[in-house]
């Protein structure tokens, strides 16, 4: 046993003497390895052992770097497809967003959680507002520059994320209940838009509303929520009773969020207005705001 003890040292670096020994080269840079003497873990004596040289623990440092990069990107490959309508969220980007009166406050609280994002935890937002003012669009502009730094992102509308889940009942499904609820607890930040835009929520759809948001808090991960409910909604007291019976859920969205109003205007309905006038829609805009 001693024996094998002794040759499991030597063979691990360690001298077999109390002699210094000869210096091995590194293969890499080809420089003497440094040596250090150590305690003997069975006598009361120091032994001289070789160390790896800079070159050697600089590419074992750079191997498990590039090991942890791709395990990244596979992570964020797998986000992304499980997020909805994949071709409009891409190009949400903050370069074509325009940034107004209206707008402002949702647009500092994003560009706050962008970049304090490493340290912000659970903490999240969520922005509520007149349908089509271009909330999906920030919140999709965030994403896509979290990404482009390396975080999964998952961004998926309320109905996409219930009906898939819903779905999953099929046995001939492709995704499966664990996949989807694992993926939405995983990412590095779920993109939640038109939270609450069901007029009814079946017990089923509270309960993953539920995991979800539980699941995400006590991982310390954020969600960013868009939602159309109104200022009067958000202050009563009836919508807390909407995702469980004691109003949990929602109390805990509202401690976890800087929550905030987007408080522009209708921007689908700003364009559509001005193609039929046969105007722009900052002439369309301007007018509405004289009246």
């Amino acid at each position: 046993m001693k024996e094998a003890m002794e040759n499991i040292l030597k063979n691990s670096g360690m001298s077999n003497s109390l002699s210094k020994p000869e210096p091995i080269k590194c293969p890499y840079c080809g420089n003497d390895k440094p040596q250090v003497q150590v305690k003997h873990p069975f006598k009361d004596e120091l032994r001289w052992v070789h160390c790896a040289c800079d070159c050697e623990i600089q590419r074992i440092e750079d191997f498990r770097r590039e090991q942890q990069g791709r395990e990244r990107k596979a992570k964020i490959i797998k986000m992304l497809k499980l997020s909805s309508t994949m071709d409009d969220i891409k190009s949400m980007t903050f370069d074509n967003y325009k940034v107004g009166e209206g707008n402002k406050n949702a647009y500092k609280r994003i560009r706050e959680a962008i970049d304090n994002f490493k340290d912000r935890g659970k903490t999240g937002v969520f922005i509520f507002g007149e349908t089509g003012n271009g909330k999906s669009h920030l919140t999709a502009a965030g994403g896509n520059e979290l990404i482009e730094k390396g975080y999964a992102v998952i961004y998926i509308t309320e109905k996409d994320l219930f009906s898939r889940l819903q779905a999953t009942k099929n046995f001939k499904n492709e995704e499966s209940f664990h996949e989807i609820m694992g993926a939405c607890l995983d990412a590095d930040l779920l993109i939640w838009d038109d939270f609450m835009s069901s007029q009814k929520l079946g017990d089923e759809e509270k309960d993953w509303t539920f995991q979800i948001i539980n699941g995400r808090e006590r991982a310390n991960k954020p969600i960013w929520y868009t939602s159309n409910i109104t200022p009067a909604e958000f202050k009563g007291d009836d919508i807390a009773y909407k995702l469980d019976d004691k109003g949990r859920t929602w109390w805990r969205i509202v401690g976890n969020n800087k929550c905030v109003q987007n408080k522009a205007s209708n921007y689908r309905k700003s364009k559509a207005m001005a193609s039929a006038l046969g105007i722009t829609v900052e002439e369309y805009e301007q007018s509405e705001g004289d009246n």
